[in-house]
C-alpha cells in the first residue's frame, strides 16, 4: 500500500523538479513504489526505487536528475555533501518518480 512520504529538496532541485528532473538519489530509503511526495503545487508519485553506485547515477542518470552534464551532477552533490564529497563506489537509493497531480 502506497503512502505520503516527505523528501527534501534544495533550490536548484525545486526549480527542476517535474520539468527536467524525475529522479533524486539520496544517502537513506525515502520511500517505496507507489508512495507520494508534493513539492510546491505538484504530487509526485515514485515509480522505482534502487540502490546504485554513484557513479552509475553520475555517468548515466544525470540528465534524469535535472543535470546538464555529469560535471553539472557532481558538483550538486559535492555542494549537498561537502564533507563527504562525491565518492564513486557509494552506494546511493535513487528514487525515479513521475508527476501525479497538479494541485491547486
Amino acid at each position: 500500500m502506497w503512502k505520503k512520504i516527505k523528501i527534501p529538496f534544495n533550490e536548484w532541485s525545486k526549480e527542476r523538479l517535474g520539468i527536467t528532473k524525475f529522479g533524486t538519489s539520496r544517502n537513506k530509503k525515502y520511500g517505496n513504489v507507489g508512495d507520494l511526495f508534493i513539492v510546491g503545487n505538484y504530487e509526485f508519485q515514485l515509480i522505482h526505487v534502487i540502490k546504485l553506485p554513484l557513479v552509475f547515477v553520475r555517468n548515466v542518470l544525470f540528465e534524469m536528475e535535472g543535470a546538464e552534464s555529469p560535471e553539472e551532477f557532481e558538483k550538486v552533490w559535492i555542494d549537498i555533501h561537502p564533507r563527504k564529497g562525491f565518492v564513486p563506489e557509494q552506494e546511493v537509493w535513487y528514487h525515479h518518480f513521475r508527476v501525479k497531480n497538479k494541485l491547486d
